[in-house]
């Protein structure tokens, strides 16, 4: 079973997705933080990682960068509520973007489309 590591300030929105791709077959962490968002990634090394931009205290793009280092296999979908060419701006490197306006299904098939690639590659 795939890990994957929800980091969302928006409780509504981060239990939505836990319920989704727990339905779907993946081992889910929830952090409402950056903070707590490392924590989760070095204890449970998830294999995707969605990741909102504009957070309280440490904004995604922070995240980001500690997830590259520390978390270095972890596939990252950037989720926001800004254009995908914004988001793009604002976090070179991710491995997919999404935006929250879009349907939900789109984030399904970009999760589960990283899910098959990097089993695949192993």
């Amino acid at each position: 079973m795939a890990a994957l590591l929800v980091v969302e300030d928006e409780e509504r929105i981060r239990k939505l997705y836990g319920r989704i791709f727990s339905a779907e077959g993946f081992e889910v962490f929830e952090a409402a933080d950056a903070r707590t968002g490392y924590e989760m990634l070095i204890e449970n090394r998830p294999e995707i990682i969605l990741l909102d931009i504009n957070m309280a205290e440490v904004d995604g793009s922070v995240f980001f960068d500690v997830a590259q280092t520390f978390g270095k296999t972890a596939k990252v979908i950037v989720t926001s509520v800004f254009s995908v060419e914004r988001q793009m701006q604002c976090i070179k490197g991710a491995a997919d973007y999404y935006d929250k306006s879009d349907s939900i299904r789109i984030l399904i098939q970009k999760v589960n489309d990283l899910t098959r690639m990097e089993r695949r590659s192993t």
